[in-house]
């Protein structure tokens, strides 16, 4: 097996299945805690801000090579990413209890991505170092063997977020109930 098959097998059978097993953590965590009762819609935003953005970054690596122009794109989404986690925990904290085991999540939640651009990269410098700043799609297999992963990672960590959003945005649209929370 060859140090490239190697990194790719972990981030396709460790690094991914992982993040996604951070992320539905987290989401048992707000149930939990009753998100709905605490921090309600704006915290639930602030996590498809924060799904977005890995989105983003997940389709730049499932439909495009890996050029300098899209491991930017992914540096960014995943500093953008950083960004609003920090956000989150600022403005639920104080208003929401934040075990140590949710605080442990978001660690792997944060750091798995930035592991996974950085494997991105060392997979691809050679591409990366020799290409222009440009856009251009994967080759068709490659793009079919990724989007099953891409649907995977939509499914299982956006319909938690959705339904979250969902939970959260009822409760705070009944007038009784905004009013009883102030």
């Amino acid at each position: 097996m060859t140090l490239r098959s190697l990194l790719l097998a972990f981030l396709a059978f460790v690094i991914y299945p992982t993040w996604l097993a951070a992320g539905f953590l987290d989401y048992l965590h707000h149930r939990k805690t009753g998100i709905e009762h605490t921090t309600g819609p704006r915290e639930s935003w602030l996590h498809v801000a924060e799904f977005a953005t890995l989105a983003i970054a997940l389709a730049a690596g499932t439909f495009l090579a890996v050029t300098p122009l899209v491991l930017a794109i992914l540096v960014f989404s995943v500093v953008a990413h950083t960004a609003l986690a920090i956000a989150d925990v600022s403005y639920t904290l104080g208003r929401r209890h934040i075990s140590a085991l949710e605080q442990h999540v978001h660690g792997f939640m944060t750091v798995l991505p930035a592991v996974a651009v950085g494997i991105v990269a060392i997979l691809h410098w050679d591409e990366i170092a020799s290409s222009e700043w440009v856009l251009r799609p994967k080759d068709v297999p490659q793009r079919a063997r990724d989007a099953g992963l891409l649907l995977g990672s939509y499914l299982l960590a956006g319909v938690p977020i959705a339904e979250e959003l969902v939970r959260t945005s009822s409760r705070f649209r009944d007038p009784r109930l905004r009013t009883a929370r102030a």
